[in-house]
């Protein structure tokens, strides 16, 4: 619980000052930076500094009517453990008549077009900008043998190359699909890439979202599902069995957003099934959560309210080779998050956020028990340009 995971899903919505380069490009350069306290119940609280990043961005049109635009971004961070995800990427589009095509360390298409719910609550909630899992080094967030699972889904937001193709929307509906040939192709611990073909993740795996926009009755809406398949696990795992029978990788994730007026209320849940399992498992793996939020603006205020709730189960096979401390397969590991947080615009791109958190976390081991319930008080302040 003492371990904040960055994601960088609030980077994405930076505001962008506009440059013309000597061709007539457009080059655009974003950036975000900030600073966060925290403090809290059973946690180690302090003062850090994220988000220190900063993103080119260089677009042109051709001949023939397509556009083409080409990124680069990058995290500055002195030393430590680097942002969970995208610390330094690059990617390229082309946009047709007929779709746009991205590759490289591009967004895939469930992260893309499945609404963010916990993103509701100002200072991020459990997917946004100050992520935290509770469990993340111990029974909850392992999904087999040492593998992080994140709240959102199976890889939300992984670093990881890819192809990705996102039709025009018609009629409210979009259709986004993605192709990433190797999981283990990322550098979210670092700068340097690896390669590892025994790395404990799923190999080339596809994503597969489609999203409806619509408005009834005064309310506005989105609505977004997506699934992710792919292969095995790779068994370059900490473990003491030999045999090798990793599930391949089946993920289903679906959310829905509503606007009333000031009041936006939204559901999210995914299901990871057993993908980090074993087939030969007598109790079987599993890994699946929701979040209901609410969030209500006046001006330059936003109130955000949430519950997240997760639970894992581990399998015959992970329990055994397990050094986590939960070594019993059918013992559920779940955790429950309540979330307060009350954000204030203070314009010119500065926005600055309190948040409380109160989790209750449950290992499942109801005889000898090792149960954590942190609670933790944000403060922060960030500016994105």
């Amino acid at each position: 619980m003492n371990k904040f995971l960055i994601t960088l899903v609030a980077a994405m919505s930076l505001l962008v000052a506009n440059f013309a380069s000597a061709d007539g490009h457009g080059v655009k350069i974003s950036g975000m930076t900030g600073a966060l306290a925290t403090m809290g119940d059973k946690v180690d609280g302090g003062i850090t500094s994220k988000f220190n990043r900063f993103q080119f961005t260089a677009d042109a049109t051709m001949d023939n009517g397509w556009t083409y635009s080409g990124f680069f971004a990058t995290e500055i961070k002195a030393a430590g453990t680097r942002s969970f995800a995208l610390p330094t990427s690059n990617g390229v589009s082309i946009g047709t008549g007929f779709a746009t095509i991205s590759i490289g360390s591009v967004a895939d298409a469930v992260t893309s077009l499945v609404p963010r719910i916990g993103a509701m609550v100002p200072g991020g909630g459990h997917d946004a900008g100050y992520q935290f899992l509770g469990g993340g080094d111990t029974g909850l967030g392992r999904g087999g043998v040492g593998t992080q699972v994140g709240f959102a889904e199976a890889y939300y937001a992984y670093n990881s190359s890819r192809i990705n193709v996102a039709l025009p929307s018609v009629n409210g509906f979009t259709l986004n699909a993605s192709y990433t040939p190797a999981m283990d192709m990322n550098d979210s611990a670092g700068i340097a890439r690896t390669n590892t073909a025994n790395a404990n993740v799923h190999g080339e795996t596809v994503h597969v979202a489609v999203s409806y926009a619509g408005e009834m009755d005064g309310m506005s809406y989105t609505i977004g599902a997506g699934s992710i398949s792919g292969n095995s696990e790779g068994n370059a795992l900490t473990t003491t069995v030999a045999t090798k029978d990793n599930n391949d990788l089946s993920v289903f994730t679906a959310a829905v957003r509503v606007a009333m007026g000031n009041i936006t209320v939204g559901a999210h849940m995914y299901d990871n099934g057993d993908s980090f399992g074993a087939a030969s498992d007598a109790d079987k793996a599993s890994n699946s959560g929701y979040t209901v939020a609410m969030e209500y603006g006046m001006g330059n205020i936003t109130l955000g309210v949430a519950i997240a709730h997760q639970e894992k189960a581990m399998g015959t096979r992970a329990a055994t080779d397990s050094t986590a401390g939960v070594g019993v397969a059918s013992n559920v590991n779940a955790d429950d998050i309540t979330m307060f947080g009350i954000g204030y615009n203070m314009g010119g791109g500065v926005n600055s956020f309190i948040q409380y958190n109160s989790a209750s976390t449950d290992d499942g081991n109801h005889v000898v028990t090792t149960d954590v319930d942190p609670s933790i008080l944000s403060m922060g302040i960030t500016l994105g340009f």
